[in-house]
């Protein structure tokens, strides 16, 4: 499958609905501990994303860099504890070398979930980094569906988080 087919596959999905008040109880908002603890203790498992059905492991290092993005805002954190259910819905977008030579991992892959919370559409690009059997796994929120990431991406002069989206839009043809 080409990437246009992956990018309009992405864009022709469905959402997936994310309770919106799930974290209640077993992590607190704006608490970077709190969350980490939450990822430690209940996250660190084997996941299968039923698109390529690779085995996705959350590992220490991945658990820090997630509660780290606490400040990403409250839909990012909210996200954390639906973990599970992103890893195994995603859909595969692309692979890629890393950028620089002294990256940890060997290769990423990039995969895209649309969802909602409290009926609000968002995109998550998540992160997986491969060095031998070692898996890393992090995960952005942008707030919109695909098309729309898709669009904002394509324009250079965007923020930050939208770099790697706009570095694998540029390998369409």
């Amino acid at each position: 499958m080409t990437l246009e087919e992956r990018i309009e596959r992405i864009v022709c999905a469905g959402e997936i609905e994310l309770a919106g008040e799930a974290y209640a109880g077993m992590y607190e908002l704006n608490d970077v501990k709190s969350i980490k603890k939450f990822i430690l203790d209940n996250l660190r498992k084997i996941y299968t994303n039923i698109d390529t059905g690779n085995k996705i492991t959350l590992s220490h290092n991945s658990a820090g860099k997630l509660a780290l993005h606490w400040k990403d805002g409250e839909a990012y954190q909210k996200s954390i504890v639906h973990i599970p259910q992103i890893i195994e819905n995603m859909q595969f977008l692309e692979k890629m070398r890393p950028d620089k030579e002294n990256a940890g991992f060997s290769s990423y892959s990039y995969y895209v979930t649309p969802v909602k919370i409290y009926g609000e559409s968002h995109t998550i690009l998540s992160t997986v980094g491969h060095k031998g059997k070692e898996i890393y796994y992090d995960h952005n929120i942008f707030n919109g569906r695909p098309e729309e990431i898709f669009a904002k991406a394509k324009n250079e002069a965007v923020e930050p988080k939208y770099d790697r989206l706009n570095k694998i839009l540029q390998n369409i043809k």
